[in-house]
């Protein structure tokens, strides 16, 4: 696996780039779109010199819902921006674990998140939504 952050300067908000056989998946760490952040994100894709799928995990932004999950495809130089789509992951799906695991171990934004009550309490005692 490969992580890649990128820092904000109000709070440490970041996003994970996580390689995972050929593709990525990008751990949202904020609340914002991940579309705020697309150009950063294609530069540490450029950096890692990749090619292929892309998934976002933007559970801060959307909730546990059916549009958590974003497929894309980087082409080497940028998204093709009229091929994201939202993309239905499994409920026992590795690809929930990453998210959920940052979220454990920052309660505080745990705490400030859209999740609703249930949810949080789910992922504090080390449980995967």
């Amino acid at each position: 696996m490969i992580y890649l952050r990128f820092y904000e300067e109000k709070r440490m908000e970041t996003f994970e780039l996580v390689e995972e056989k050929e593709n990525i998946l990008v751990v949202m760490k904020t609340s914002e779109p991940p579309f705020d952040y697309l150009a950063e994100i294609e530069a540490s894709l450029r950096e890692k010199h990749y090619i292929g799928v892309v998934m976002i995990d933007e559970l801060l932004h959307s909730g546990n819902t059916e549009e958590r999950f974003i497929q894309g495809y980087f082409d080497g130089a940028k998204f093709d921006s009229g091929q994201f789509a939202f993309e239905l992951v499994p409920k026992k799906s590795k690809l929930r674990e990453p998210v959920c695991f940052y979220l454990y171990q920052d309660r505080e934004g745990l705490e400030y998140s859209i999740l609703t009550t249930r949810q949080q309490k789910l992922i504090e005692h080390g449980c995967i939504i």
